[in-house]
């Protein structure tokens, strides 16, 4: 196998340790942007809750049109600060009480508008419609509102339709004589199962068939068979059990007036 050229393995590396570096500048300031999102917020609510309490112990009356837009505007702009930095994966609590703010502090001050000030109404509606516009969501959380793993793909489900179905036994080029499987149950014992098809001539009254352990059990184990073939009355046994195999026999109530298949169903536990 060719070895990769020593001036890509240098160049790899060199871009391994730009991504380490480049992440360990970004997480600050991931967290200086997310605190400056919520310092918007802050500020907005904190102007608001000084104009209710000024407003509510008459400290001054409803304001004019002019003075009403510059609260306005002052708190449209930190609400659009605290969106900005929502997009770049702050949380939303400083949009949110930059929203709060920026409607109480309008209302404080025209909240009831006299009749023809329509500049003091116009900046309620304004304050209104943008606090009650959703905060944007940041461009990890797009989309189906998942996050975005660090390597920037976002996995999708399949539909359920296109999903690979569970995984069946393969198709038996010819006739089937036995399928087991060999495992170990939750509980530690040593368990096997399977199928056997037990073939019984015309005019015969019975069969035999015998199911080999490799590796052997441990013990001799338990064995339990059935058969849901219902063509004929036949009964079938786990006739001699060992730790290394097992002989099953089918007996029919009468001769087969045919050539039959009698599929056995073999089950197998012991302790290890």
């Amino acid at each position: 196998m060719a070895r990769p050229p020593a001036r890509a393995m240098r160049h790899a590396a060199a871009g391994s340790r730009f991504r380490h570096a480049a992440e360990g500048v970004l997480d600050p300031l991931e967290q200086a942007v997310a605190a400056s999102g919520f310092v918007a917020g802050a500020a907005a609510a904190a102007a608001a809750a000084v104009l209710v309490a000024r407003r509510l112990g008459g400290g001054f009356g409803i304001a004019d049109g002019g003075l009403a837009w510059i609260v306005a505007a002052s708190g449209i702009a930190l609400v659009a600060a605290a969106d900005a930095t929502a997009r770049h994966g702050a949380g939303l609590l400083g949009p949110l009480a930059a929203r709060l703010g920026l409607i109480a502090g309008v209302a404080a001050i025209t909240v009831p508008p006299r009749a023809g000030d329509w500049p003091a109404i116009v900046a309620l509606m304004v304050s209104a419609g943008v606090a009650v516009m959703p905060p944007p969501r940041s461009a990890r959380n797009r989309g189906r509102g998942e996050r975005v793993p660090p390597g920037g793909q976002r996995r999708i489900e399949r539909p359920a339709e296109d999903r690979p179905q569970e995984r069946r036994p393969p198709a038996v080029p010819g006739r089937l004589i036995q399928r087991l499987e060999r495992y170990e149950a939750g509980d530690g014992r040593d368990c096997l199962r399977g199928r056997v098809c037990l073939s019984v001539a015309a005019g015969s009254r019975g069969t035999h068939a015998h199911v080999g352990f490799c590796p052997a059990f441990a013990a001799t184990p338990a064995v339990s068979v059935s058969t849901e073939y219902d063509g004929v009355e036949a009964v079938v046994t786990a006739a001699e059990v060992l730790p290394w195999g097992v002989r099953i026999e089918c007996r029919l109530s009468e001769p087969a007036d045919e050539a039959l298949e009698i599929p056995v169903d073999v089950a197998v536990q012991a302790a290890r």
